[in-house]
């Protein structure tokens, strides 16, 4: 039960249904007292109505006696004027008025009914009704048989003022009316409480219902099944947000998952492939030196081309290595030296530099004015030199075109050998690790697997890109994109 008044569910309904009853128990509290001010101000009205037959008497006597003796007889004998007031109020009330008659002097004349302690007014409150000739407002005093409501009305003839006959009431029937009042406003308010609470709960437990959508579907997550989704119908309002961006976040966790299980995967190959690739020239090492031991060394012959052998392993396993560090430098984005180079220059220099294989014929058309690129010098020069022993390695002999121009805002360098091209099913991969094709990129050759690869990097590095088109027997065209100065 604890658990369940703490949920949201619970606390959204409270906080509801809190609010409900402040503003029925404002609402209680005006009807209340507005009920109460009318009960008290019609029973006023009701006493005035008493007193006003009373003071017929005390016109008829005045009017009989003149404005002169009426004042005589009011100074000469207040207690009858007081005497004949209390008992013509009592009596047309039906004695179920309590009378008090004060003089002038607010000393009592006489009380109806008599031996009895009434309520009385304030001195102050009974000297202002004798002062302005004008009934008080209705007070409810205090008193042993319960509260009275108490009236003070001005005695007059003509234009004398006799004194004060005080009016009072018991308040027993407008308590039980004000009783009843509460009763209604206490059982009605509870009962709408009531239903409020209970549609409340109906209404939150089904505006909630995405959100424990929401929570099955990310403890299904954490479970480890990246395909959950929460499948709630789109919605315009803040919940429907929510979801579309909880889906969202969703799929881009199984993105970066399958992300990372490829990126692990790619990674166990690479250190598969680099072992494989280190452990051949090691392998070949390790038998022309088990050859010299044996005794091969001791013919010149054989020292001279176990030695060229491995010479050339160990250049070979030097290549791969920098190779490997190239690409780990790649990978780990360190930051290039940006500036900016003329890439017909660059070209140029490890065109006439060359590389072991180049063939007889290798054409340049590069750009009739210098190719200002931005661009790493140590980067370029890598991409140019992959890319010639690419070709003359995959390509031996074959004749060559090297084509710089500008595909603006990007300058372009073309490299298109004779050879013998790629295969329509090896050329999505030329640019993956290690990969060799079938013909014409066997390891004899000594390719590893990685210019390629290393190229891309480099280039995509600098903010440009490369791209391969290639047919059996047509030839192969490298596309490097670099970024003009």
């Amino acid at each position: 039960m604890v658990r369940a008044l703490g949920s949201l569910r619970w606390r959204l309904t409270l906080s509801y249904v809190a609010l409900l009853a402040v503003l029925l128990s404002a609402l209680g509290a005006y009807s209340y007292f507005t009920l109460r001010a009318n009960l008290i101000s019609n029973r006023v009205a009701t006493l005035q109505g008493d007193y006003n037959s009373a003071r017929v008497v005390i016109a008829r006597l005045a009017a009989g006696t003149g404005i002169a003796r009426g004042r005589r007889l009011c100074a000469a004998a207040p207690a009858l004027v007081g005497r004949s007031v209390a008992n013509l109020v009592a009596q047309t009330t039906g004695r179920s008025v309590d009378v008090v008659v004060y003089d002038t002097g607010l000393d009592v004349t006489a009380t109806v009914p008599q031996d009895v302690a009434l309520p009385r007014l304030d001195p102050a409150a009974l000297q202002r009704v004798v002062s302005t000739a004008s009934r008080s407002a209705g007070e409810v005093v205090p008193a042993g048989s319960g509260d009275q409501l108490v009236v003070g009305f001005p005695i007059t003839t003509g234009a004398t003022a006799c004194g004060v006959a005080q009016l009072s009431t018991s308040m027993t029937p407008l308590d039980n009316v004000l009783h009843d009042e509460l009763v209604v406003i206490g059982v009605g308010g509870g009962g709408a409480l009531l239903i409020a609470l209970l549609l409340g709960l109906m209404l939150t437990g089904r505006a909630l219902r995405p959100l424990r959508r929401l929570t099955v579907t990310a403890e299904e997550l954490a479970a480890g099944d990246l395909r959950a989704r929460s499948r709630l119908i789109p919605r315009a309002d803040e919940v429907g947000a929510l979801t579309h961006s909880f889906d969202n976040m969703a799929d881009r966790i199984e993105e970066l998952f399958a992300a990372q299980h490829e990126s692990e995967a790619q990674v166990r190959r690479f250190i598969a492939d680099a072992s494989h690739e280190l452990r051949t020239p090691l392998t070949s090492l390790k038998g022309y030196i088990d050859v010299l031991r044996r005794g091969a060394g001791r013919d010149p012959q054989t020292l001279d081309a176990s030695l060229q052998a491995m010479g050339s392993e160990a250049e070979r396993m030097r290549e791969l290595v920098l190779d490997l560090l190239t690409l780990a430098r790649i990978e780990s984005h360190r930051e290039l030296t940006l500036e900016t180079v003329d890439l017909n220059a660059a070209v140029s220099e490890l065109l006439d530099e060359g590389v072991s294989g180049m063939p007889d014929t290798v054409e340049r058309h590069l750009a009739a004015t210098p190719l200002q690129v931005r661009a790493d010098r140590g980067a370029l020069a890598t991409i140019v030199r992959n890319l010639l022993v690419n070709a003359c390695k995959h390509a031996a002999g074959a004749p060559q075109r090297w084509t710089t121009s500008v595909e603006s805002p990007r300058a372009r360098l073309d490299v298109h050998d004779d050879g013998p091209g790629i295969a329509a099913a090896d050329l999505p991969h030329v640019f993956e690790r290690f990969y060799r094709g079938g013909k014409g990129r066997a390891r004899e050759e000594g390719g590893s697997g990685l210019g390629l690869s290393i190229v891309q990097g480099l280039a995509r590095s600098l903010g440009g890109d490369v791209a391969v088109w290639s047919a059996e027997g047509g030839g192969t065209t490298v596309s490097v994109y670099l970024p003009l100065a």
